[in-house]
């Protein structure tokens, strides 16, 4: 699907605006849905977190195009996991405390060609924080050290809205908004315990060797550590969605945001149980089907397991984090 840009800068025009309406969880473009199935017209994608209440003064079109109000509570995701990998590869559990874990894109390489971790910022903690291969440890105060057995190395870079610090003037009030979540983490420390880097994403999807934006209509897939491999299509485009990812809180009267931002439904038969994404997902790569090419990370869905994701831009983030997904 061929979306005109003057159509793009319209949608991004009226976004903020009708994200602040309470109940709307996104706002993007893309394919109109009926009762689950898509359909090849352009709309503008309206996300409520209960299509059985849906929130007043959701208007009718936007930017000259139908709305489509879709059920969809957007939540970073996260949750534990018990998975050890001493050959460490993409799809891995990783927690920065205990029972908050995410999944380990993929190994990547910095500006220095040193091979790092990639993940959410939310994942991650902020810079300095200590991440955990499957499961952090519990920490006792006053008690013995930690154990470094599973450690991995500590959180070096961030982005998200958390790290905006010019707000965006929307209606009443202010948007911290970024186009992605995600950080690079240190390995050293999981290299000195013995363990080796595996640059492939576990389950068979091997090693990245390209990386491109998506677009509507992308048959896609990923590996996560909860829910596994699964496969989707992209429906929507230039989403703005809120970042809620505790306890990360914004200044009095500012909004963290995700902006353009990527949705993903699930195809069936690349999904046994129903599921696209689930808590602890947080990180994983996305693949554009049938290849090793990256095009997303992805960091929100339903917690519980659902069929709806979004992820960001993967050339996004290598160009704010300095990394080279795949290298020679």
């Amino acid at each position: 699907m061929d979306i005109p840009q003057e159509v793009i800068d319209a949608a991004d025009a009226v976004a903020p605006e009708v994200l602040l309406i309470p109940g709307v969880t996104g706002v993007g473009l893309g394919f109109r849905e009926e009762d689950g199935e898509l359909v090849d017209e352009l709309t503008v994608r309206v996300l409520v977190a209960d299509a059985g209440d849906v929130p007043a003064g959701i208007p009718e079109s936007l930017a000259g195009l139908p709305v489509a109000i879709i059920e969809f509570p957007v939540e970073p995701l996260f949750a534990p996991d018990v998975t050890r990998y001493d050959d460490l590869p993409g799809g891995a559990q990783i927690e920065p405390v205990r029972g908050a874990s995410g999944t380990l894109g993929a190994i990547v390489q910095d500006g220095t060609g040193t091979e790092v971790g990639l993940t959410c910022h939310h994942v991650s903690g902020d810079p300095g924080s200590t991440l955990w291969q499957p499961e952090a440890p519990l920490f006792i105060a006053g008690g013995p050290p930690p154990d470094l057995t599973n450690a991995l190395g500590e959180t070096i870079a961030v982005a998200s809205p958390a790290t905006q610090t010019i707000p965006v003037p929307s209606g009443a009030g202010l948007l911290l908004g970024r186009q992605l979540d995600a950080a690079t983490v240190s390995l050293g420390e999981a290299v000195d315990q013995g363990r080796t880097l595996n640059h492939a994403i576990t389950d068979g999807f091997g090693v990245i060797d390209s990386t491109m934006p998506p677009s509507t209509g992308m048959f896609v897939r990923k590996r996560g550590s909860q829910s596994g491999p699964t496969a989707g299509i992209v429906v929507g485009i230039q989403l703005v969605v809120p970042w809620d990812a505790e306890p990360r809180t914004p200044p009095p009267g500012h909004r963290f945001v995700m902006s353009h931002q990527y949705e993903i439904f699930f195809l069936p038969p690349g999904c046994p149980d129903g599921i696209f994404a689930r808590g602890g997902d947080s990180g994983s790569l996305v693949l554009e089907n049938d290849n090793r090419t990256a095009v997303g990370l992805l960091w929100a869905g339903n917690r519980a397991g659902g069929t709806r994701a979004l992820m960001s831009d993967i050339t996004v983030v290598e160009s704010e984090l300095g990394i080279k997904v795949a290298w020679p």
